[in-house]
């Protein structure tokens, strides 16, 4: 089986190579690409002397350095987030459709960042992520004690029903408060999804706990990989499956809170590049995590790209484009059912 194992991973490094080489170069073009367009576009000398010139001030600078840059960083991290975050779930229930977004997580960070906006009116950045982390680990808590049993572990309909419900729950409180408080010019831009609403001090605020969850989730790759197997087999080999899985769960809960409160509730993310990856790459989350985390930031910017540029000068909601790549990915994994 090992012999196996290593004779496909040397099959598969052409193919990974051809892989990284394309979606770099997706990236640097979307990078690109990001500080080009928008609703005003720029030619590329414009973008080139702003480069050169970075303190010189200017309009075409504010735009670019102020409005253009924090927000390309933005969707890099909430894409690098939100797709990581997905693989780690889908190895700790062994489920091919866990989702931070489907298991109710994000849902529970809405809801506890629209009870902040309630009672205290306006959130400082760090108070929007300590609301988000809350929310997620308390839907996070009602979704795995629902779906899980003792005998038998997570099932992947079970999960679902339990995120489902959660979800609609959570979503149905924070619709009744937002009316109830008036709150939907502070959270309508937010549950739509955007990255708008990006700056520097909100970056540098969130960014950090999210390149923490991403570094920590690579150190536990390899222990991951041998959850992901089989429980049994997991602790024949020596795995504390709960505290390990507990720890994964923890770094699942800071990423998605640090992009809900980056970038507002979306889904399907850490659905799909998780499942793109796993087309080209063997089940290694030592490779599959850094490759899934820059393909999702890759997506992320290419997905910006897109609401910016569909109908300018407004902005299309990100969460709708996702949906539209995501929820035809959701329904071929459900009809494929040997996964399941």
């Amino acid at each position: 089986m090992y012999q196996e194992e290593n004779l496909l991973k040397r099959k598969n490094k052409p193919i990974l190579a051809w892989l990284v080489f394309f979606i770099s170069l997706l990236f640097i073009l979307g990078c690109y690409v990001s500080l080009r367009f928008g609703a005003v576009n720029y030619i590329h000398t414009q973008v080139w002397q702003v480069i050169q010139n970075p303190l010189q001030d200017s309009a075409i600078q504010d735009v670019i350095f102020d409005l253009r840059f924090p927000r390309f960083l933005a969707a890099i991290l909430v894409g690098a987030a939100s797709a990581q975050a997905g693989a780690i779930m889908q190895g700790i229930t062994r489920n091919p459709i866990a989702d931070p977004g489907l298991l109710g997580i994000n849902a529970g960070a809405g809801l506890a960042l629209i009870i902040g906006y309630a009672i205290w009116g306006s959130l400082h950045y760090s108070l929007i992520l300590l609301l988000c982390l809350l929310g997620s680990l308390l839907a996070a808590i009602l979704v795995i004690g629902l779906s899980y049993q003792p005998q038998k572990g997570y099932h992947a309909i079970r999960l679902i029903l339990a995120g489902a419900m959660v979800s609609t729950f959570f979503s149905a409180i924070g619709q009744t408060l937002t009316l109830y408080f008036n709150l939907e010019t502070r959270v309508i831009g937010w549950q739509a999804g955007g990255l708008a609403q990006i700056n520097w001090p909100m970056l540098a605020t969130i960014a950090p706990f999210i390149i923490i969850g991403l570094l920590l989730a690579q150190l536990l790759a390899h222990q991951l990989t041998i959850i992901s197997l089989n429980e049994t087999v997991a602790k024949s080999l020596g795995q504390r499956t709960n505290l390990i899985s507990f720890a994964l769960l923890a770094i699942v809960l800071l990423l998605s809170a640090g992009a809900v409160a980056l970038v507002g509730t979306i889904a399907f993310i850490g659905l799909i590049i998780p499942h793109f990856i796993r087309v080209f790459v063997v089940k290694d989350y030592r490779y599959l995590l850094p490759l899934t985390a820059f393909t999702g930031a890759t997506f992320m910017v290419w997905v910006d790209i897109v609401s910016r540029i569909l109908n300018p000068p407004a902005e299309t909601p990100i969460s709708a484009i996702i949906s539209l790549v995501g929820l035809p990915c959701f329904l071929w994994l459900i009809r494929r059912g040997d996964d399941l």
